[in-house]
């Protein structure tokens, strides 16, 4: 019972300091609310864009018991369920519809079912007019109808002249941004396979009925599995692993700041701890003063983050389904993880008021009554400990990483051997162990960097002698004040070390994307295919090029062999469908705008010689030619070749056999697959437009650009998040140091010191702190590098220099900027002397 009264009581004062002290108070109940906002904000939407149990069942099975999936829509399933069962097709996107509009043909996807039917009501949402009923009929989704400028009571005109009423405007929940035409079962293909919303008569055994319908060639997916899905086996644990250290890391974060910010409070209230003491109270008595109002303002920042998380969830509905592209159809409230959010805040809270509460209760009284605060002395050891801890999660970081190069030059040598054609595409690796090892390491190297960063912050306070005096004294309070600065230092060098490691996960997934993506045409060139909707023909070609800004022409074809049956001739190297290149003709001058290997391909293309890329498809200067319809390469004709390896990815370079068009004709026919136009400047949108218009298809031309990488975008998101870190444990530190140190600055102004000199200390303080905290935030990070070029499947392990530069460098610079300009230069009042 006394124990219960005492921190009753000490409740009380925390309650009562709270109140005198608002400004601060709110401000360590902010940032234990912040991550508690973030996590309860999170966990709501993102439950109400994953349902689970009935409102999956609403979202995909609508009002219905069942799901039933027949091999087209030929198939009679009237007579394969029981009698008295209700059935609508239900919503499939299994097609396109080709339609006519602004001037040019487009495709877009075909949503088919029975819109109408009541057992869909759930799958879709309309936002107005109705659902079409009839063959005729068609609903567009609101992206379609603004591209299209048509409303419900417009007319809708497909590529094959049928024209359609628009009588609603609708959206699939998974899909809300992508345009659709909503139609009746009529208009979709019948071979195609189609689902049906069935509504089984009460009585009926659905396993049994599932099984009797599976030997007709059917499935049969119940309400009750959907809401109750059976278990899945368990997936690796290295993703899990990297997201329970990024949780820590946070939490760890979150303490540090907010128990410096602590003890700005515990030191502002020295002499009502010292209070405490002077009436009879204990050290116990103490810790649990301070405690209490860690607990405090974790329950207010809990509390709060938790109300205002979950309200701008509720409250901003559209702009979550804008961002996630996904609708939300009902609110799941995630009790269970919404109390581990409030839970870990609390924690949180009461863990950042430890080291303080500790600290106060140590103080002697009479000390803590003047209000004199002690200083380490003494030599600076760094604790043998942490260096083994450092020591031994760096040896983790190399094996596991040794591990996933190993993995990652398996990936790659299954893939060179499964399908050579596809060797310049990334293979990636992510074996759990590796990875589970790697991030075991990280951990280590953090702990021990935490644990030993007081020491380490006296250290290197202490090899800088020679500085100005504003630098000296900054690295005199920076040591004998370590408890402060160590774990400001630290919340930095996390904050950091997550944004190195995000940094190298950016620009190696960036890298992995660059190396995938296969480019049209060469860069800056723009190129029109035609295929069985636009036909070739020389004057077309002329028409489109005097719409554009053109240097000059390529023509791209593909080569039929004389005397072929089929469509082309390729080059034989074993099965036509492994190795075998396809013949295509092509100016040498175009093959000579790429660089080295265009000169040397060029030169042999002029030569009469057909280029390949693999040594392996030549013989003795020759390669085996063989017609499009012998697949088998019976009958060939040697003729002379060269080997230029490492072709460009554009267009077809780099998996055809290529061939001068001169050359070509004396071989066959060379026809006109591709025209490629070299371009004197960018085609304005008025242009583009109008070719549009010409060819009958918007996405017909193509203006190549190449990847386009976020790297520049997400680079300096990082470096915003790196800087804010950065800038709240400065000021946190900063704020506590120009506290302590009142007296220190009367004497030094009673002495002469000028008035700037407080601001150059803080300022010097504030570059120190962030300067230690970046490069070792940088250094941790770092860690991660190579485990992000593996997992992403990256060419090479790509090193995001800009954002390291920036945090290394820049954002130091910030740390004692902003401190030297907010700091007052003329010192307060520091005691009365009647």
């Amino acid at each position: 019972m006394k124990l219960l009264n005492d921190w009753v009581l000490a409740l009380r004062l925390a309650r009562r300091t709270a109140r005198r002290t608002l400004g601060r108070t709110l401000l360590i109940a902010a940032l234990v609310g912040l991550p508690v906002l973030a996590g309860s904000w999170f966990s709501v939407v993102h439950r109400a864009t994953h349902p689970t149990g009935e409102p999956l069942a609403r979202t995909v099975l609508g009002s219905a018991d069942a799901r039933l999936t027949a091999p087209s829509a030929r198939t009679d399933v009237r007579r394969a369920l029981p009698s008295g069962s209700q059935y609508a097709r239900a919503k499939s996107l299994a097609s396109d519809i080709e339609l006519r509009g602004n001037g040019a043909a487009l495709n877009v996807g075909l949503a088919t079912g029975d819109f109408t039917n009541t057992m869909l009501a759930g799958t879709y949402r309309l936002d107005a007019g109705r659902m079409p009923a009839k063959a005729s009929e068609v609903a567009l989704s609101p992206v379609l109808a603004d591209h299209l400028g048509l409303h419900p009571g417009g007319a809708l005109t497909a590529a094959n002249g049928t024209r359609y009423q628009v009588v609603g405007i609708a959206r699939t929940l998974d899909l809300p941004k992508s345009r659709l035409v909503f139609a009746t079962p009529a208009v979709g293909d019948p071979d195609s396979q189609a689902e049906y919303l069935v509504d089984l008569p009460n009585g009926v055994d659905v396993n049994a009925l599932a099984e009797k319908l599976s030997k007709q060639g059917m499935t049969l997916e119940s309400r009750a599995s959907v809401i109750d899905p059976p278990a899945t086996p368990r997936g690796p644990v290295g993703g899990a692993a990297a997201r329970v250290l990024i949780v820590g890391f946070g939490v760890l974060e979150l303490v540090l700041l907010a128990g410096t910010a602590f003890a700005v409070v515990a030191r502002r209230q020295t002499r009502e701890l010292g209070l405490v003491t002077a009436v009879g109270g204990t050290s116990a008595d103490v810790r649990r003063v301070v405690l209490a109002q860690g607990l405090y303002a974790g329950l207010l920042g809990a509390g709060g983050g938790l109300v205002i998380g979950v309200v701008t969830a509720l409250a901003g509905k559209s702009w979550w389904e804008d961002a996630t592209s996904t609708l939300i159809t009902g609110w799941q409230l995630p009790w269970l993880q919404l109390l581990g959010v409030v839970a870990v805040g609390l924690v949180a809270g009461l863990a950042s008021a430890l080291v303080p509460a500790i600290g106060a209760a140590r103080r002697p009284p009479l000390a803590a009554l003047a209000g004199r605060f002690s200083a380490v002395v003494g030599a600076v050891r760094l604790r043998r400990f942490t260096l083994v801890l450092v020591a031994a999660g760096l040896v983790l970081s190399v094996i596991g990483n040794i591990q996933l190069a190993s993995a990652l030059d398996t990936a790659r040598q299954q893939r060179a051997a499964a399908d050579p054609a596809q060797i310049s595409r990334v293979a990636s690796a992510s074996p759990t162990l590796p990875v589970v090892v790697v991030v075991a390491g990280i951990t280590l190297v953090v702990a021990g960097l935490v644990w030993m960063l007081p020491a380490l912050v006296g250290k290197v306070a202490g090899r800088f002698r020679r500085l100005p005096l504003s630098m000296r004294l900054a690295l005199r309070d920076a040591s004998r004040h370590r408890h402060r600065t160590g774990p400001v230092t630290a919340a930095i060098m996390i904050a950091v070390a997550g944004t190195t490691a995000l940094a190298f996960a950016v620009v190696n997934q960036s890298a992995a994307k660059a190396q995938n993506y296969e480019p049209a045409g060469r860069i800056g060139d723009a190129v029109l295919r035609f295929d069985g909707d636009i036909p070739y023909s020389a004057q077309l070609v002329d028409r489109v090029q005097a719409l554009l800004p053109v240097e000059h022409r390529y023509e791209v074809g593909t080569v039929v062999l004389n005397g072929t049956k089929a469509t082309d001739g390729y080059v034989a190297n074993g099965s036509v469908y492994s190795t075998g290149y396809s013949l295509t003709a092509v100016d040498p001058a175009y093959i000579a705008r790429f660089l080295d290997w265009g000169r040397r391909a060029a030169a042999a293309l002029r030569q009469g010689k057909v280029v390949v890329p693999l040594a392996t498809m030549a013989n003795d200067g020759t390669v085996k030619l063989a017609r499009g319809d012998d697949l088998d390469g019976r009958q060939t004709i040697r003729y002379p070749a060269a080997v230029v390896p490492s072709p460009p990815k554009a267009g077809v370079l780099a998996w055809s056999a290529l061939i001068s068009t001169d050359a070509a004709r004396q071989l066959g026919t060379a026809g006109v697959d591709a025209v490629h136009f070299s371009l004197r400047e960018e085609p304005s949108a008025a242009q583009l437009a109008a070719v549009a218009r010409l060819l009958g298809h918007e996405d017909a031309l193509k203006v190549e650009h190449g990847y386009q990488s976020p790297v520049r975008k997400a680079s300096i998101g990082l470096l915003i998040a790196g800087l804010a870190a950065t800038l709240l444990g400065v000021a946190m530190s900063v704020a506590l140091s120009m506290s302590e140190g009142r007296a220190d600055f009367a004497t030094l102004a009673a002495v002469g010191a000028p008035p700037r000199m407080r601001r150059g200390l803080a300022a010097a303080q504030g570059w120190f702190l962030g300067q230690l905290g970046c490069l070792l935030g940088v250094a941790v990070g770092a860690l991660y590098g190579f485990t992000a070029h593996s997992v992403v499947g990256s060419p090479t392990v790509v090193v995001p220099w800009a954002v390291i530069a920036g945090v290394a460098v820049l954002v130091p610079l910030f740390a004692a900027a902003v401190p030297y300009a907010l700091t007052r230069s003329r010192l307060e009042l520091v005691r009365r002397a009647d």
